[in-house]
């Protein structure tokens, strides 16, 4: 059929409802067949409110005179009352079924089941302009259309799809050679330490016992405090000041306490003067007193400044953890960044919708290109259904079902919604939850 009125083949509906062909229409609708984006081989009837006498197109929008707007809301507004009571009421085997409703190009889509075969009676509320017979679905599926425009149409889509694959593999060649490179050409580390001065230990039987004590006593006017400890038949000198710690006993190497190290650069922390503890105290007294008590007890001189670090650890599948995951996942598919959103995913992706082995950057390209087009975004978890929990080369994985309420808009005020059931594969990282497939499946 050729007309101004209908939608052109190709157009999308609702974000992924595609015109692939119109079947009739009455007084008030207009019947197409369209193609959902997010289900290969899944077709659907959309029946469009368009009132033959009072409406037009401009573009792809509903334009309804002002003196009939009146008569399109209150049929807009039956529409979906009719579909609300339908979800209610359990609908006879031999009936179409109705599976929601989409608001777009300023008027309503109904969304019906495809039926092999079928009379236009089924779907129109009034006698259709032109008896047609429904095409069957293995028509659909298995002969292409005859029509050089729609397959003109198909082969370009089909050759950009190519060339995007092949785009993908080459980029991603690149990267793997270029992190091969950089982990090749890394430098490497290496650690130096300027080596300590030591005093010469001196025996306790030496007779020269009382220059020393003469040459201590001196040094002790120099610097902040000098310890002697006795230990078997060695003396060892313990000097602490604002510049240096250090011991005979103790080598260059780091000293540990309770797992945490305390390197040669100790002496930096000690002239912070600023550093005070809760109580009060300087942190410079409270790590003097501590090196002189662990000298008196015969202990290692080791100062803990800390506790240890233990890595994180992520909570085991429950539905708590799984729902906080979803509220943030939701949170920044409405509002967040670019960079928030891909962060929800796993590195390398299973399923991204109708997308197989997908990574980060090609998620953040779809976002991009969806967020572009809806600014306004409000999504909502309905429900959820943990399917499966279960572990794959010592990693855990979750299956869960979903049922997400969502509306979209654009700036120019065109706007979508419905609710949509998904299945979704979560993964348990040492970061923290990822998502390793989702898909729509209704």
């Amino acid at each position: 059929m050729e007309s101004d009125n209908y939608l052109p083949t190709g157009a999308i509906v609702g974000g992924h409802y595609e015109i692939v062909d119109v079947l009739g229409e009455d007084a008030f609708d207009i019947l197409y067949l369209v193609r959902d984006n997010h289900r290969r081989g899944s077709f659907f009837v959309l029946k469009e409110l368009f009132l033959e006498t009072f409406s037009s197109r401009r573009g792809e929008s509903v334009y309804t005179i002002p003196e009939a707007k009146g008569v399109f809301e209150k049929r807009k507004q039956e529409i979906i009352k009719e579909v609300n009571q339908s979800k209610r009421v359990r609908q006879r085997d031999d009936e179409v079924k109705t599976y929601g409703y989409i608001e777009d190009n300023n008027t309503i889509y109904t969304i019906m089941e495809f039926t092999n075969n079928s009379d236009l009676t089924n779907y129109l509320q009034f006698h259709p302009k032109d008896e047609i017979i429904l095409p069957s679905l293995e028509e659909l599926t298995a002969k292409p259309k005859s029509d050089k425009k729609k397959s003109s149409i198909f082969l370009k889509i089909l050759i950009v799809t190519v060339i995007i694959g092949i785009a993908l593999a080459l980029y991603a060649n690149k990267m793997i050679k270029e992190d091969r490179e950089k982990s090749e050409n890394r430098p490497k580390v290496v650690v130096t330490q300027t080596p300590i001065h030591h005093p010469p230990l001196k025996s306790r039987e030496s007779d020269d016992d009382a220059q020393l004590q003469e040459k201590t006593t001196q040094k002790s006017n120099e610097q902040k405090s000098e310890t002697s400890l006795d230990n078997s038949n060695e003396k060892t000198y313990i000097s602490v000041d604002e510049s240096t710690l250090y011991s005979k006993e103790e080598t260059t190497d780091n000293i540990k306490e309770d797992g945490i190290y305390i390197d040669n650069e100790i002496e930096e922390i000690i002239d912070e003067k600023e550093i005070i503890n809760r109580d009060g105290s300087s942190m410079v007294t409270k790590v003097e007193e501590q090196i002189k008590q662990n000298i008196s007890l015969g202990k290692p001189i080791g100062i803990s400044l800390g506790t240890k670090i233990e890595p994180h650890q992520t909570e085991p599948f429950t539905r708590a953890s799984i729902q906080h995951f979803l509220d943030g996942f939701i949170a920044v598919s409405e509002k967040g960044s670019l960079d928030d959103i891909v962060s929800k995913y796993d590195y390398h992706v299973d399923r991204y919708f109708s997308l197989h082995n997908v990574t980060h950057s090609t998620i953040k390209r779809d976002k991009q290109r969806y967020n572009r087009k809806w600014t306004h975004r409000s999504f909502k978890i309905e429900d959820f259904k943990i399917l499966k929990i279960y572990k794959h080369d010592g990693t855990e994985y979750c299956d869960i079902q979903t049922i997400t309420r969502w509306q979209v808009s654009t700036e120019s005020g065109k706007s979508a919604s419905g609710i949509s059931r998904g299945l979704m594969t979560i993964k348990n990282t040492p970061q923290d939850f990822k998502v390793k497939s989702i898909q729509t499946i209704r």
